[in-house]
């Protein structure tokens, strides 16, 4: 009669932790980082009016990047994120209002303002 081989409890828990890291990092695959462009003139003045930044200027590639143009935004409001810890401020959020459109365009920026992420909001 053959021995069945069933996995032992260990090595189960070594699987899962294997697989763990591998299935997230492809949950992640379809991530593109943000193409950036070198901003049309004027663009990070025209921010700066919308909303005084350290990051105007890297929003301002970021929509060259992405082909839209900086004459298309009406509003500009910068959201931050801080450490618990330390106070410090670990990344912002810049939520672009368009014209004619309803809700924002988001660009998720790090703390050292480059560009992580943009994302629609409220049928924008």
């Amino acid at each position: 009669m053959p021995a069945s081989r069933t996995p032992r409890p260990a090595f189960k828990a070594y699987r899962a932790a294997f697989l763990l890291p591998v299935l997230l990092l492809g949950a992640c695959a379809g991530l593109r980082p943000v193409a950036t462009a070198a901003p049309e003139p004027g663009a990070v003045a025209a921010l700066d009016r919308l909303s005084p930044g350290d990051c105007n200027e890297e929003v301002a590639a970021a929509l060259a990047g992405s082909g839209i143009p900086v004459s298309r935004v009406e509003g500009l409001t910068y959201g931050l994120y801080r450490d618990d810890r330390t106070g410090n401020i670990s990344a912002y959020d810049a939520w672009l209002k368009m014209r004619d459109q309803p809700g924002s365009v988001v660009l998720k920026l790090d703390r050292f303002c480059r560009p992580v992420q943009f994302y629609n909001r409220g049928g924008a």
